[in-house]
């Protein structure tokens, strides 16, 4: 995962590194707002960096002799809702044009797989499907237009559709209550591969290959008047149907560094990250429970 960050814009004073625009025309325009700040608490290394009004993705790109097909990690803000959103038609899922032309972005047809449907043997809920890694009700606080443009391939990974529907989609909608108690929160969340390769891929022949993940992770972020506080989770992508409970699956924040290769919190201190990342690590379920609670 080598840096691959486009430069945009030198000044004689300091060079300044900015994000990709994603290109393709179905996109509502992205109007960066300032007052979100998605990568406040940093995650390296990076990739191909693209900046939308609601997250900012590193896509995976093909250094290390293959790509992924959906993005290493994405971070985003989530603010106390203070309005309500107007109701929009979703579109078809959208891609990187010239990313998918390099083949290193599926689109949508990658993640159809056409033919399955047929299989009629095999219910909906046990098909992969394109997982939001930034939801778009967190998106839609910010306006119809940021959330229009969670819908792109940059912002998702296969996901099982009852995992998506499911425990995965209950932790969203707690991220976005603890960002109404809280004011805001930050998310990191991501793929996981167990020997950070991965084994199985969506899609046919002819079509650029989307990765599945082994595992997802999410790390959610708060801040406090000392500091800050975390909580991080990790869900294998294949997990019992009837589980619905997503505290049982908290884990430590160093374990998803260990998994994946990432490093969270970079902007902190060494001894900051330390602690941190320490926290939570081989809990009995009955803990996992008391403490995702001291949240709520």
């Amino acid at each position: 995962m080598k840096k691959r960050i486009t430069l945009l814009l030198i000044t004689l004073m300091s060079v300044s590194v900015l994000a990709q625009s994603p290109v393709g025309k179905r996109y509502k325009p992205i109007v960066l707002d300032n007052g979100h700040n998605h990568t406040k608490y940093t995650t390296e290394p990076t990739d191909i960096i693209f900046k939308f009004a609601a997250y900012t993705t590193s896509f995976d790109s093909d250094d290390n002799g293959i790509a992924w097909g959906i993005p290493e990690w994405v971070s985003y803000e989530v603010k106390k809702k203070t309005k309500e959103i107007e109701k929009y038609t979703r579109p078809k899922w959208m891609t990187d044009d010239n990313l998918h032309k390099e083949g290193i972005a599926p689109n949508d047809a990658t993640y159809a797989v056409s033919g399955t449907k047929l299989l009629k043997e095999v219910k909906g809920d046990y098909r992969f499907v394109r997982g939001h890694m930034c939801n778009k009700d967190a998106a839609d606080r910010i306006s119809m237009e940021a959330g229009y443009n969670t819908h792109t391939v940059l912002n998702a990974v296969p996901q099982l559709q009852w995992q998506n529907n499911g425990i995965w989609k209950s932790l969203e909608e707690e991220v976005n209550h603890w960002a109404d108690k809280y004011e805001r929160v930050w998310v990191v969340c991501g793929p996981v591969f167990f020997n950070q390769s991965p084994s199985m891929r969506l899609g046919q022949e002819s079509e650029v290959k989307a990765a599945i993940p082994d595992a997802l992770y999410k790390i959610v972020i708060k801040e406090t008047d000392s500091g800050i506080e975390t909580l991080t989770f990790l869900f294998p992508n294949i997990i019992p149907k009837k589980e619905k409970d997503f505290r049982l699956y908290l884990t430590s924040m160093g374990r998803i560094e260990e998994l994946t290769g990432l490093t969270f919190l970079t902007n902190l201190s060494d001894s900051q990250q330390k602690e941190i990342k320490a926290e939570y690590r081989d809990l009995t379920d009955g803990a996992k429970k008391s403490v995702v609670n001291k949240w709520k």
